[in-house]
């Protein structure tokens, strides 16, 4: 019943046209421009909210600028709302041109009508209103982690957080990859030609393991029977534990088919069965004999889920591979309705 509540969150998401587009592959980080304007439309949704801004040009034309800003699920944890944007409201935004539509940005910054400026996490510091700028990792939400009581009796289970005091994050806006891999020839060759869009199924809201483990966004450990459910928000996506073995594999799955056990209070998860052809967004690829050993440990006050995964392949890696992060347990977090909208041909 608590599951089913958490589930039960309106968000209430915009029917409009669909966007969806990675500030790494539709736009350029080194093409910054800063817009003035009237919004014209406003559709709250995930993984991006998009406004449509109308700008007068040189000449007094309008022209209208597209801009893909944080997603409504984002928004809420910063303790704002979708009242923020109202069409016909002046606002100003700075942000990473569009490759190939150049009135195309992807916000770092946004003036409001009432003075706050919001500001993508590791991607800006304030440019215009400092005193009342809005941090969109750091700032809102539930408190931080450093401010709550401890608590070790749920153990794993509970919901976990990206730390918003520590990003983590550098360049690219992701938090579990290498910057290196050991590729045999033909990975390498593979990942060379790799088009970063017509590729990439992530900008089409599809996804598998292991790059769903690299989420921005809160998830939830729950135990169901005899198994162990991860809820993971992002692209609300449900992963199955399996603690006793099963005949049938489930052979084929974007997720695979994993079976844990614990050690301690770890949970160890091997994952096998992954049908699922890329590694990550860098086009990296991986084949259906891909393993993945997770390990999962929450720290003895309750605070910290450290998490290592390790991947064999050897169509892909000439060595195995070890990937780390870690979440927080974050009190009064929940796990929010993604509703994930994907790709426009307009950026």
């Amino acid at each position: 019943m608590r599951r089913a509540s958490s589930i039960i969150v309106t968000l209430c998401f915009a029917a409009s046209a669909a966007a969806h587009h990675s500030p790494n592959l539709h736009f350029d980080r080194n093409d910054v421009a800063a817009i003035s304007g009237e919004i014209a439309s406003v559709a709250w949704r995930n993984p991006h909210t998009e406004l449509i801004v109308s700008v007068p040009d040189e000449n007094g034309q309008t022209v209208s600028w597209v801009i893909d800003a944080r997603g409504a699920t984002q928004f809420l944890r910063a303790g704002l709302s979708r009242d923020m944007f109202q069409v016909g409201d002046p606002i100003r935004v700075a942000g990473f041109r569009g490759r190939r539509n150049q009135h195309a940005l992807f916000s770092t910054n946004i003036l409001l009508t009432d003075g706050r400026e919001l500001v993508a996490d590791n991607f800006a510091a304030p440019r215009w209103a400092p005193e009342r700028a809005v941090m969109l990792v750091s700032g809102g939400g539930p408190a931080p982690v450093s401010q709550a009581s401890t608590d070790d009796s749920q153990g794993i289970f509970r919901v976990w957080s990206r730390d918003r005091s520590d990003h983590g994050i550098q360049g690219t806006g992701r938090s579990l990859w290498l910057d290196d891999y050991p590729l045999t020839e033909q990975a390498r060759a593979v990942q060379t030609s790799w088009d970063r869009i017509a590729d990439n199924p992530y900008i089409r809201c599809e996804t598998g393991m292991p790059a769903i483990m690299d989420l921005g966004t809160p998830m939830e450990f729950v135990a169901e029977g005899n198994d162990i459910v991860l809820y993971l928000e992002e692209q609300d996506t449900v992963r199955r534990i399996h603690m006793t073995s099963a005949s049938d594999t489930g052979r084929g799955t974007p997720l695979g088919y994993s079976l844990g056990r614990w050690e301690g209070e770890s949970l160890v998860v091997s994952t096998t069965d992954v049908d699922w052809p890329w590694f990550d967004q860098s086009g990296v690829p991986q084949s259906q004999d891909v393993q993945f050993t997770e390990r999962f440990t929450p720290s003895p006050d309750g605070r910290v889920l450290t998490y290592s995964i390790t991947v064999t392949d050897p169509a892909t890696f000439s060595d195995a591979v070890t990937l780390e992060r870690y979440w927080i347990w974050v009190p009064g977090e929940q796990i929010r309705p993604y509703d994930c909208t994907w790709d426009r041909e307009d950026l």
